[in-house]
């Protein structure tokens, strides 16, 4: 299990950072998002509000089940890291579901669902790296 660096988990957290999703399809399809409800609510999770999700959300049903990674871009300013995690569940109720909600509220918005993904690897792909 990879754990994320202390940047990583600060840049994650930052609501101004730029957050991109991909995965892919079961007919092999990339599609990609951004995912500005992205946080790390600790060193070995990721979670992602589902808005507005529908392609998304059936790709990561399909990729959990064959044991696919996506791939998740996170950046701000000139430091950008690109993280590869494993899907993990789909929650539609609990703590992580509704903290979740209660953040998007604050911007009119809410989530069906609250999808965690497990980091297996991180890299550095900043400008000045």
């Amino acid at each position: 299990m990879t754990k994320l660096p202390e940047e990583v988990m600060k840049m994650a957290n930052d609501m101004k950072a730029v957050k991109v999703l991909t995965t892919v399809s079961a007919e092999g399809v990339l599609h990609s998002i951004r995912v500005g409800s992205l946080v790390a609510p600790a060193p070995n999770m990721l979670a992602v509000g589902a808005i507005l999700m529908k392609t998304t959300a059936k790709n990561l049903e399909d990729m959990k089940k064959k044991y696919q990674l996506v791939a998740i871009l996170i950046g701000s300013e000139m430091n950008a890291y690109l993280i590869l995690a494993k899907v993990k569940e789909s929650h539609k109720a609990g703590p992580l579901f509704e903290k979740m909600n209660e953040n998007l509220k604050a911007i009119g918005l809410q989530a069906g669902a609250v999808w965690t993904f497990e980091p297996t690897g991180v890299w550095n792909q900043s400008a000045s790296y």
